[in-house]
């Protein structure tokens, strides 16, 4: 059992993370809503002609991404105290240090099981969440011919014939919908719908009552697409800051694709005002399997 000063430790250690995040989220928002359209966090302050740009407060706008700047570099050094403190908690728990180091290790990306006809994710353990009886197989073996034919044939003995035909699928694609229920990858899309996305984003830090929360978002759900913005697009996430911003002026919803567990989800997203900080009530940060 960790003693009391490492524990206490850990606590200081993550409500520093907590309030730097926070404080961060708090910045990129300002600058987001920042001039018209909104400079952010690295647009120019200046004009073609390089003549200051009207209704910017330059100043301010400096100090907020030099605060911000600060904030990213003393985060990724708290982040290593955090992991060394956990490391050490674990030790002194007598709780295995690599199961630690696999459960802050980074993940891979999600991977297309042909089987199942499925997306699924890699368990700190290595085995496969998303479909049923992942607990007994290997993420790694995903994909591999020798296995996708013993659990086929596994599959058939079980009397689900179903699993054999879905062999030769290709990954699919998110198709529309209106409805917030999960909806299987392997549908059939409407051609004309169909766009091949990846995962790109992570939602997490979701706080209760917020519009985060109220749109059914949870810690953890990997975002497909977040509006218009997507993989290919996304401008290492400024594109999401400024489809908030406009979502919050114009009081619009915006539709968000999710991957939870295995399965796709569609959730309608109003950016709005609300009791916390900021008008998500959570924190949205690169994927990064």
């Amino acid at each position: 059992m960790a003693s009391f000063t490492e524990s206490n430790n850990l606590a200081t250690l993550d409500r520093q993370r907590q309030s730097l995040e926070a404080e961060a989220l708090a910045l990129v928002e300002e600058l987001n809503s920042h001039g018209d359209p909104p400079v952010g966090v690295s647009g120019s302050l200046v004009d073609s002609e390089g003549f200051p740009l009207p209704n910017i407060d330059a100043y301010r706008v400096r100090s907020l991404r030099n605060r911000l700047a600060i904030i990213r570099t003393d985060h990724k050094t708290l982040m290593k105290k955090l992991e060394q403190a956990l490391l050490v908690a674990a030790d002194s728990s007598n709780k295995s240090s690599e199961e630690i180091r696999a459960r802050l290790a980074t993940k891979p990306k999600p991977k297309y099981d042909n089987v199942t006809g499925r997306w699924v994710v890699k368990n700190w353990d290595g085995t496969v969440a998303g479909i049923d009886n992942g607990e007994n197989i290997m993420f790694d073996d995903i994909g591999k011919e020798d296995v996708d034919k013993l659990r086929m044939s596994a599959l058939s003995l079980n009397g689900n014939n179903g699993a054999a035909s879905r062999s030769t699928l290709t990954p699919p694609t998110i198709t529309s919908t209106t409805t917030s229920a999960p909806v299987p990858f392997h549908a059939p899309p409407p051609p004309r719908a169909a766009i091949m996305v990846e995962p790109f984003a992570i939602f997490d830090e979701v706080a209760e009552n917020s519009p985060a929360s109220k749109a059914g978002l949870k810690n953890g759900d990997v975002v497909l697409k977040f509006g218009t913005v997507h993989f290919q697009n996304h401008d290492n996430l400024r594109a999401i800051a400024t489809t908030v911003g406009e979502a919050a002026k114009s009081s619009m919803p915006i539709t968000v694709d999710i991957l939870r567990s295995g399965a796709q989800m569609r959730l309608s997203l109003r950016p709005q005002a609300w009791s916390g900080l900021g008008v998500l009530g959570c924190r949205v940060q690169l994927y990064n399997p």
